[in-house]
């Protein structure tokens, strides 16, 4: 029961992650729009969406093995960069940074033999 409990308090944070990551694509992407860069927006768009459902699975997936759903407070996100090139590097190190987070709930999951959390988590990495 406990290494159930600690899985899901990870998932709970690794979906504030993922709702945070979309909302810091949709403000990349309202930058790109106003700056008349409709490509590089639809991209961020994409992406916010991305992040968002991989959020969705994760409380579907919680809710599927009955643990407790922590839906977060999301802080709101400049629109605003000082170049066109700021965004970009700033969601290339959102994304090894939310890869090295998925590969560590992995590896949680089968440190605590948790077989379905990492039957779940196969998803995200593979």
């Amino acid at each position: 029961m406990a290494k159930k409990k600690s899985f899901a308090k990870a998932l709970n944070a690794q979906i504030s992650n993922e709702f945070a990551a979309s909302q810091q694509y949709v403000a990349m992407a309202v930058y790109y729009d106003s700056e008349t860069l409709p490509r590089l927006a639809a991209f961020f768009y994409r992406q916010a969406i991305e992040e968002r459902e991989h959020a969705m699975m994760m409380i579907q997936y919680l809710l599927d093995v009955d643990e407790e759903v922590e839906v977060p407070d999301i802080k709101s996100q400049p629109t605003k960069y000082e170049d066109g090139i700021t965004p970009v590097k700033e969601a290339l190190a959102q994304e090894q940074r939310v890869s090295d987070e998925i590969f560590g709930l992995f590896e949680l999951a089968r440190e605590l033999k948790d077989y379905r959390a990492e039957h779940f988590m196969q998803w995200f990495v593979k």
